[in-house]
């Protein structure tokens, strides 16, 4: 039963906001890529695989992390550096998870298989960038980004919003895993490795506000992209609401009230989508 339970730690499926910030975007892709039209096979696939995806990402982070987490206050009871899993227990739970994942797969094309693929290989490499990349919560929006596998799922990478709807999600993700990352500075500082408010200094909360303009300004041409009603465009200018209270957070020093407030944030968008494709 104890190793149950820190295999379901390693997964943190303890804490699933790291799902619900996967899982939105990626229903929101669906619902996008498909003018509200999907599959409910589909909608199945995006939720197992969320899990899985998030999952393995987890794993794998705890397993290249597993000389740092002792080190920091936060992660020094995770299942690895408190010695409740070995290292050959969760490679063999990542694998397990890396071959489901293979089988959610083949109810797919092969456009989908492919990049998905692709992808996983990204994720494998995502933690080893807060050693040597100066911005690795750029490479995380880059990886943990579902549009374009949604997109090819749907057959619908030549779908002119498919660019504009991934580079929206990847620069909301590197915002609020900024916001996350100034919840590890201090120990960030230590370790001597990486990240985006390390990087950015004093000016963090400026470059976070200035991508999560960009945020908005993209899915307004995503908007206009998918030819959606004035409903889309007012519920986007909205979506600032949540971005000017996650800075008066972070000027409290709430940085991580203010990244999980993007769980919300996400839902909404989701909720906006469905909103203007299968209501208006």
């Amino acid at each position: 039963m104890n190793k149950l339970l820190a295999i379901f730690e390693l997964m943190r499926l303890n804490k699933p906001i790291g799902i619900y910030l996967l899982l939105w975007p990626a229903l929101l892709a669906l619902v996008i890529s498909t003018n509200g039209n999907f599959m409910y096979s589909h909608l199945l696939i995006i939720i197992i695989g969320s899990i899985l995806v998030r999952s393995a990402g987890c794993v794998i982070n705890d397993i290249w992390d597993k000389d740092l987490d002792g080190g920091v206050k936060r992660t020094k009871t995770r299942p690895l550096p408190s010695k409740k899993l070995s290292i050959s227990e969760s490679w063999a739970v990542f694998v397990a998870l890396g071959v489901i994942s293979l089988m959610l797969l083949s109810f797919t094309n092969k456009n989908t298989i492919l990049i998905s693929i692709c992808f996983g290989l990204m994720i494998v490499l995502y933690p080893l960038t807060k050693r040597f990349f100066i911005g690795p919560q750029i490479f995380l929006g880059l990886t943990f980004n579902p549009t374009i596998i949604v997109y090819a799922m749907t057959n619908e990478l030549n779908n002119p919003t498919m660019i504009f709807l991934y580079l929206a999600i990847a620069a909301k993700t590197i915002a609020f895993d900024s916001f996350y990352g100034l919840c590890d500075i201090e120990d960030d500082k230590k370790l001597g490795i990486h990240s985006t408010p390390l990087w950015w200094g004093s000016k963090t909360l400026l470059v976070i506000a200035i991508l999560q303009f960009s945020v908005i300004s993209l899915f307004l041409i995503v908007g206009l992209k998918a030819e959606l009603s004035f409903a889309w465009y007012i519920g986007i200018i909205l979506l600032s609401g949540f971005y000017f209270y996650q800075h008066r957070l972070a000027s409290q020093k709430n940085f991580l009230l203010a990244f999980k407030n993007n769980h919300w944030a996400s839902l909404y968008l989701l909720i906006l989508s469905v909103f203007c494709f299968l209501i208006i």
